[in-house]
């Protein structure tokens, strides 16, 4: 619901708190050598220029042009120079390149350079600083380079985003004078042995992260031998503990701790480093700890930043009230349970008090928010999403004049909002939504939010106050970035500024409201990339739309019209237009959107044939259903072997099925009801093992049920555990965005048509269904069908199936409707019918069924229900039929099908009969010359 707001809050958190800067900077600068350019008469080395061309050489790509200073001019220019050129820094005493600096931003924005790191940088013997960082310099065996090590002078060395693999070489132990080391995200790498580490006693910045370490047991031994050690980062490195004991702690000067991402799985108060009391950073999240935070920790005097997050912490909480340097915590998914006031009252009470960001969500924290909570006066976040707090939102969160983000949704927060939030004139984000607020929502309240950039309050009972056409202050937020004030009850048109004033925002959710009239007619000036507007009672057409979109939800409207001729989003991921009233045909730019993944145009009035894309690979859903479309089935689906959602049904679609759709294997719903498509289902259909729904009713079909219908795997059951429907290993969950809500869908089972929700909902709950009836399907009821035991619907009704009913489909336990009437079924009804213990509706009416109805409460009970249920069998007997069963009525096939073989046994054998009979009486006519005489007169007289 907030991932628009999650990265506003990380640029905050990067940008506002000088203390984490300040922290970060001065424990990643080592001492800087004394460079400049070089001055009169001090020129770069020849040497060492030829070293510089030489790694030039082995650079493949520089789509930058970093190193397009690098080349040799006439003597005397600029060029002529190597501290000139781009990257390089010089000695201004020796000349002697002393900084290679050609780290780039991001190895993955196509900018960074490629190729390999030249042993050529050995001829630069009094290099101290080299940072590389970022570039895609793997070489040919994506190595680290051991020849690094032999770099003598070298103090500061930065490889990190380098995408090595392989072992991490011990000679890096060799740099003597290194201060700052990082070959972090490099997740390939690997070390069994850090003992190298030891020899390197200046050592100040270690960043391992993401190093695989998980052979290295050894670990906090040997960075306690690094006395000098002020950072340290040994994130995601598969460490497998830190509950070692050591004895004489030697990390004096350790600053920063960063283990977050390693599986520890032990006491978080066995941990070793909680003696380290000058840390002022430590990290924590996703560790695998669990218990009591030890007692020292209240001693950690100088932590600024704690983040002990996704981990299980037992309450109590320890008292972290002499913390008084501590500006950032993060709690959040610590405790299964606990009172937020007997967290408050833990944290530092110190004045001034310095917390500047505090996260607790999702906690399920009960009770008020206390009021000695008033003392938070420097907090600039304040996250208690996601939990169970109650009562009023208190008077003193207008004494939080510093708060940037409030985050309060999820809870049982009741009352109004307090007019004390409108003094908080630096608030960019507020979040409200999903609580027990109620009262009404006036422009004092917001007047004075001039920053405000975020606002959502989605899910309450909160009534906006309305100026004379629209909430009147929200037209002067103009800086507001995510709206989101779905489900408020506003009752009104959309005002003539709507335009103007969200002209900086990229997220708007106005659904579920009753807001009426036409959509703005300028809108395609808007930088919207969301727009949520479904739900309303908006009329007219659809104006040019915001080209940046890329989720668009207008559904459940009174829209009119054809599309907009010019609307082109080329990034649009979702399309949401069902139940409105648009006309005309789909538009053609629709194929540009490369993007697309949900196309929901259901329920309008939509005619003629698609267009014929191609290149729409990423579909997953497309439903189509209810409309007047025509043509063949759509063509631009051969490629989406991505869909797992297609429904066209109720349309004028025409034609064979095509043999490619067996290529669409993650399909796990297909709907084709009420079409006028023709000829046989292809066989490949079997090839859609994920499978759950199967709707093909109402059409042309004709031919047989294919064969391997036992490939429907999905609709089998797992019998080695709990009677749940198998998922194939290649089928994924059904993928839809947050917002996305499908058109209703309605199945027509046990005997009437019955509505499942949404499309996530009715995959949700196993839905499991074929529906084939009302075709024209002959031939045999194929015995494989009774695999299918997942099946909760199964109609085969209105079709020309002939023969008997499959004998052991009593095994199918899960259906609860089946429907065979209307066909031209013969022989009794399988005795295994009366074992079905989850079946509520039955109808095998109008077919040729005969002998003994299977006695049985289940059946009794079903023909109670559906009296019908038998009619137009003129063949069957004994209860509840008051016709009396006796040997002639039990019909020749009946004998037949309670014999092993069952009729097929009984044609088969009166076939060989004949032929042998045929047989015998030829071979003794060839052979006996007396009978053949005989066979012959007899002919003659009968002549």
């Amino acid at each position: 619901m907030h991932g628009t707001a999650a990265a506003f809050v990380l640029l905050l958190a990067a940008t506002n708190f000088s203390y984490l800067l300040v922290v970060t900077q001065a424990l990643q600068q080592p001492p800087q050598p004394a460079v400049a350019h070089a001055s009169d008469g001090v020129v770069c080395r020849p040497h060492e220029m030829e070293a510089l061309l030489a790694f030039k050489q082995g650079i493949t790509s520089d789509p930058a042009s970093v190193l397009a200073s690098w080349r040799q001019g006439l003597p005397g220019q600029e060029e002529d120079d190597c501290c000139h050129w781009r990257g390089v820094r010089c000695s201004n005493r020796t000349g002697h390149v002393v900084k290679l600096r050609l780290g780039s931003t991001n190895n993955y924005d196509g900018y960074a350079l490629v190729g390999q790191i030249s042993p050529s940088l050995l001829s630069l013997d009094q290099l101290e600083y080299l940072d590389l960082s970022m570039n895609n310099l793997k070489g040919s065996t994506g190595d680290i380079p051991e020849f690094l090590g032999s770099i003598k002078n070298l103090k500061y060395l930065n490889l990190s985003g380098i995408p090595f693999s392989g072992r991490v070489p011990s000679h890096l132990g060799n740099l003597s004078k290194l201060q700052y080391l990082d070959i972090s995200g490099a997740d390939g790498t690997f070390s069994v042995d850090m003992s190298w580490l030891t020899r390197l006693q200046f050592l100040e910045y270690l960043n391992l992260k993401s190093v695989n370490l998980s052979k290295v047991a050894d670990w906090p031994y040997v960075t306690n031998m690094i006395p000098t050690l002020k950072f340290l980062d040994l994130s995601d490195c598969l460490l497998a503990s830190a509950n070692q004991s050591i004895q004489h702690h030697n990390l004096t000067n350790l600053e920063w701790l960063d283990l977050s991402g390693n599986y520890f799985h032990h006491q978080i108060a066995s941990c070793w480093f909680w003696n380290v009391t000058s840390l002022k950073y430590l990290s924590l999240p996703f560790t695998g700890m669990y218990g009591q935070l030890p007692q020292s920790l209240g001693s950690m005097v100088s932590l600024q930043y704690l983040d002990l997050s996704n981990n299980v912490i037992s309450m109590p909480m320890i008292n972290l009230k002499s913390l008084c340097s501590l500006r950032v915590l993060h709690l959040e998914y610590c405790f299964a349970y606990g009172n937020i006031n007997e967290v408050i009252k833990r944290l530092p009470r110190c004045s001034p008090n310095k917390l500047q960001e505090l996260h607790l969500q999702s906690n399920n924290l009960t009770g008020d928010l206390p009021s000695v909570m008033g003392y938070l006066t420097s907090i600039v976040i304040l996250d208690l999403s996601s939990n169970n707090i109650t009562g009023l939102l208190p008077t003193f969160i207008g004494k939080f004049s510093s708060l940037r983000t409030l985050d309060l949704s999820g809870n049982n927060f009741t009352g109004g909002v307090p007019y004390e939030i409108g003094v908080l004139t630096n608030l960019t984000t507020l979040y409200l939504g999903y609580n027990r607020f109620n009262g009404v929502i006036k422009q004092k309240h917001f007047g004075g939010l001039k920053s405000l950039k975020y606002l959502e309050f989605a899910y309450t009972s909160l009534k906006i106050e309305l100026g004379p056409l629209f909430p009147a202050w929200l037209r002067w937020m103009v800086d507001i970035d995510f709206l989101d004030i779905s489900g408020t009850g506003i009752k009104d048109r959309i005002p003539h500024w709507f335009s103007d004033a969200f002209s900086n925002s990229v997220y708007l959710n106005l659904a579920r409201n009753e807001i009426t009239g036409n959509l703005p007619r300028n809108m395609e000036i808007m930088p919207l990339e969301r727009l949520y507007l479904n739900s309303n009672n908006l009329t007219g057409r659809i104006p040019p739309l915001p080209p940046n979109l890329t989720y668009l939800d207008i559904s459940l409207n009174s829209l009119s019209g054809p599309l907009p001729s010019n609307f082109l989003a080329p990034n649009l991921e979702e399309l949401s237009l069902f139940s409105n009233r648009i006309t005309g045909a789909v538009p053609e730019y629709i194929c540009k959107c490369k993007e697309l993944t949900v196309l929901d145009l259901a329920n309008n009035l939509f005619e003629g044939p698609l267009p014929p894309c191609s290149g729409l690979t990423k579909l997953m859903t497309v439903e189509l259903s209810n409309n007047s479309l025509s043509g063949e089935f759509p063509s631009f689906m051969q490629n989406s072997t991505n869909l797992q959602f297609l429904d066209l049904a109720w349309n004028k679609f025409t034609g064979r099925l095509p043999p490619w759709i067996g290529n669409l294997v993650g399909l796990q719903f297909l709907r084709l009801k009420h079409n006028m498509f023709s000829g046989n289902i292809p066989m490949s259909i079997t090839n859609l093992g994920c499978l759950q729904y199967l709707d093909i009713a109402e059409n042309g079909i004709y031919g047989s049920l294919p064969r391997h219908m036992l490939n429907f795997t999905a609709m089998r059951m797992n019998h080695s555990a709990t009677r749940y429907p198998v998922q194939p290993l290649f089928c994924s969950y059904y993928y839809i965005p947050d917002e996305y809500q499908s058109v209703s869908l309605y199945t027509d089972t046990k005997g009437q048509e019955l509505n499942y929700g949404s499309s996530s909902h009715f995959l949700g709950i196993k839905m499991m269904s074929i529906d084939i009836s009302s075709n024209g399907l002959s031939g045999k009821i194929p015995e494989e069908i009774v695999t299918l035991d997942a099946l909760v619907n199964l109609n085969l009704s209105r079709n020309h199936f002939s023969r008997t009913i499959p004998y052991d489909i009593g095994v199918m336990q899960s259906l609860q409707s089946l429907d065979l009437s209307r066909n031209m079924l013969s022989g009794e009804i399988p005795a295994s019918m009366s074992d079905m213990t989850f079946l509520s509706y039955l109808d095998l009416s109008y077919n040729n069924l005969t002998g003994i109805i299977p006695p049985g409460s289940q059946l009794d009970s079903l023909y109670a229900s559906n009296p019908f249920m038998y009619v137009g069998n003129v063949g069957l007997c004994g209860p509840p039929f008051i016709k009396i069963c006796s040997s002639n009525n039990i019909s020749l096939e009946s004998d037949f099908k309670r014999t092993e073989g069952g009729p097929d046994f009984f044609y088969l054998g009166l076939g060989c009969g004949y032929i042998v009979g045929i047989w015998t009486v030829f071979c003794v006519l060839l052979f006996q010359k007396r009978c053949k005489a005989a066979f012959f007169q007899f002919i003659d007289k009968s002549y």
